[in-house]
């Protein structure tokens, strides 16, 4: 949905993914813009079974607002069952979080349920998924999504160079990885070019695509600087790019 940051950009969103199978539609991370992105492909607050968040951050979640005061409306409620999976703290956060509005989040016609998860492996509808700490907040955790037929998909959030996502990328079909900045520019907390590829390759993931880049960011360095160490197939993100597995 967004390939973006928590800098505004006309060309990029904020963090968002929707995975797509046997009709379940399940959304990591919930960053501004990706309520509206998701009407694009005929999407609404009806239609999300399931969101999973790498963690708490605005850019990553501020969207869940809007959502749930949306699908509270008196003359087209939400009436499907939702299920929040995040790391351990999402709870109180979520607590306070319904404070701070009122009433005016609270879902009227249909249940929310918080799963809170560590590290391990759980079934979520379709999917086995595994969630790993990952580098960046204490919150933070990252992702592997893997169906009945053996596709995979990894999704990083934020994180920094860690031995948890190179576990949950080992050999996946497609990884999700953020690239934030230029090597010059690095952040606690984030990856650069080098060390996207350094992780990628020790992975060995099929597919590599890179997302969250801060503007500006030059994308021809950042291709040059991961394909010198990744030798697997490289993708850059743009907002709405869909793949098929």
């Amino acid at each position: 949905m967004g390939s973006g940051t928590a800098v505004p950009s006309l060309e990029r969103n904020s963090s968002g993914v929707l995975i797509q199978e046997a009709g379940i539609n399940t959304l990591v991370d919930f960053g501004y813009g990706t309520l509206k992105q998701l009407l694009h492909l005929g999407i609404t607050y009806h239609d999300i079974d399931r969101v999973f968040f790498t963690h708490n951050h605005p850019d990553h979640m501020c969207d869940l607002i809007p959502f749930l005061f949306g699908a509270r409306c008196k003359h087209s409620a939400r009436k499907r069952d939702l299920e929040i999976v995040a790391g351990p703290g999402f709870q109180n956060f979520f607590n306070q979080l319904m404070s701070a509005f009122g009433k005016w989040l609270v879902s009227t016609e249909y249940p929310v349920r918080i799963t809170e998860v560590d590290e391990g492996s759980k079934k979520f509808g379709s999917h086995q998924v595994t969630f790993k700490k990952v580098r960046h907040i204490e919150m933070s955790r990252g992702y592997r999504f893997e169906n009945s037929a053996g596709k995979s998909v990894a999704l990083s959030g934020d994180t920094d160079y860690c031995q948890g996502m190179i576990e949950l990328g080992r050999e996946a079909d497609l990884m999700i990885l953020e690239c934030a900045t230029n090597e010059e520019e690095k952040l606690p907390g984030h990856l650069v070019p080098s060390l996207a590829g350094k992780l990628a390759k020790e992975a060995d993931c099929k597919t590599l695509c890179l997302t969250h880049f801060f503007p500006p960011c030059d994308l021809d360095v950042i291709r040059e600087t991961v394909s010198a160490l990744y030798n697997g197939e490289l993708l850059l993100a743009h907002d709405l790019m869909q793949f098929e597995l």
